[in-house]
């Protein structure tokens, strides 16, 4: 298709420009206004829905497509139910067992355990972190190269390498603490652009409804055990609900537990939204490319690229900003203080300039949902661990099953997930 122009566009791309942009102006004088600012609900639930939205819904579209087609719906409704099921288990834990004190005395006794394996999912969750600021950084790049039609990889990662040593360098110097304020305006801007998208979505379905000339595109996919193992590999798109998990020290419990739950399913309502609505533009995707949403947001309005890129830029740099902290708080809570936060972020640096330059995005997108998908495996196993623990009867069983079957599947995604990149080929 040729590429679009604001010179050759027509009334009804006019009208659909319109729309994506009025619907992004709506949400942001929504997301600003003082009651939702001031909201507890809402900023205990906006965090998680940040994270789990944030570079997933960039390249969801290009992975579906090309992994299962025209049953990307179904994969994404299998992909968020799994999700809302893990994220179940760690509820469980923000509600049961974090309570458990680490000033225990140094008999095994099973509580103990509980304590060890908190331990041990802070370093898996720190290291999921590195890779994950990785993967930020890179999607990063390629997204501002791809505003200037540029596909050059090597100038991709130098763009990468230079912020992961910003970030890395500064951190060390000067801490983050002023590079986390930009996380507030990023969140905004990303769910307003995000709602602007579907907007446009929803009005050129409508118009090809109308007009007769809806259908989903042939792609010559089908299911098989290594489609499934590609999807595994592709955790990483609904990953970020654990981030209610370390927020104690503002919100209670409860509410973190409501407000995670919140975010799981606000976020699983917009992917299956965009997922279904984008469906029907598959076929715009020559090849699995990390920056395939774009090509087909063109498709949608001539605005939404320029939107996507601005959207693309503030969120993933305040996201692995977010992340360099995280794993900082995470390295220094697991040591007791032995290894300091600015020493970590030193490392991070290190660590993610080596998966940079050794690793292709689409490797570092399965081996960040790999990592992720071990420390949702030892958050399932705490939860079955201590459902053994302190249930009883059939409860205990049932309860004690469903965490222990989550925790096995979580292991299996760790093992078997595959890179997507190899789909189209």
């Amino acid at each position: 298709m040729a590429e679009l122009t604001l010179a050759s566009l027509d009334t009804l791309d006019w009208l659909i420009n319109g729309l994506v942009l009025a619907g992004t102006v709506a949400v942001l004088v929504v997301l600003w206004r003082p009651a939702m600012r001031k909201s507890r609900t809402w900023r205990g639930t906006v965090t998680p829905l940040a994270s789990i939205i944030g570079s997933g819904f960039l390249v969801v579209a290009p992975l579906m497509a090309h992994a299962v087609g025209n049953w990307a719906l179904a994969a994404m409704l299998g992909i968020v139910g799994l999700a809302y099921a893990v994220g179940a288990a760690v509820r469980y834990n923000i509600l049961n067992v974090e309570s458990i004190s680490e000033s225990q005395d140094g008999r095994a006794t099973p509580e103990r355990l509980l304590v060890w394996l908190e331990r041990a999912a802070k370093v898996v969750l720190a290291l999921a972190y590195v890779i994950a600021i990785t993967f930020y950084l890179e999607l990063l790049a390629a997204f501002l190269l791809q505003m200037f039609s540029v596909q050059h990889q090597i100038l991709q990662k130098a763009i990468a390498t230079a912020l992961v040593a910003f970030i890395g360098g500064f951190g060390y110097l000067r801490g983050l603490a002023r590079l986390e304020s930009l996380e507030k305006y990023s969140v905004d801007t990303k769910l307003a652009i995000i709602a602007g998208f579907l907007v446009g979505l929803v009005a050129l379905n409508l118009h090809r409804l109308a007009a007769g000339t809806w259908s989903l595109p042939v792609l010559g996919v089908a299911w098989n055990m290594e489609t499934l193992r590609k999807l595994m590999g592709a955790f990483l798109i609904v990953q970020g609900f654990e981030t209610s998990r370390y927020m104690g020290n503002v919100y209670k419990a409860a509410e973190r537990a409501a407000t995670m739950r919140y975010a799981q399913l606000i976020s699983a309502a917009i992917y299956l939204i965009f997922i279904g609505l984008a469906s029907v533009l598959f076929g715009s995707f020559g090849s699995v490319s990390e920056t395939g949403i774009i090509t087909l947001s063109a498709e949608v309005a001539v605005v939404m690229p320029f939107l996507l890129v601005l959207g693309a830029a503030t969120a993933q740099f305040s996201a692995a900003v977010a992340d360099t902290l995280a794993s900082g708080g995470m390295v220094e809570a697991a040591t007791r203080g032995r290894v300091g936060h600015r020493q970590v972020y030193l490392a991070v640096m290190v660590l993610a300039l080596v998966l940079l330059w050794t690793s292709h995005i689409f490797e570092i997108i399965a081996y960040a949902s790999r990592a992720f998908a071990a420390y949702y495996a030892i958050q399932c196993a705490m939860a079955a661990w201590h459902s053994a623990l302190t249930a009883a009867g059939w409860r205990r069983f049932t309860r004690t099953l469903l965490f222990a079957s989550l925790a096995t599947v979580m292991v299996l995604t760790a093992i078997y997930g595959i890179p997507a990149e190899s789909v189209a080929g």
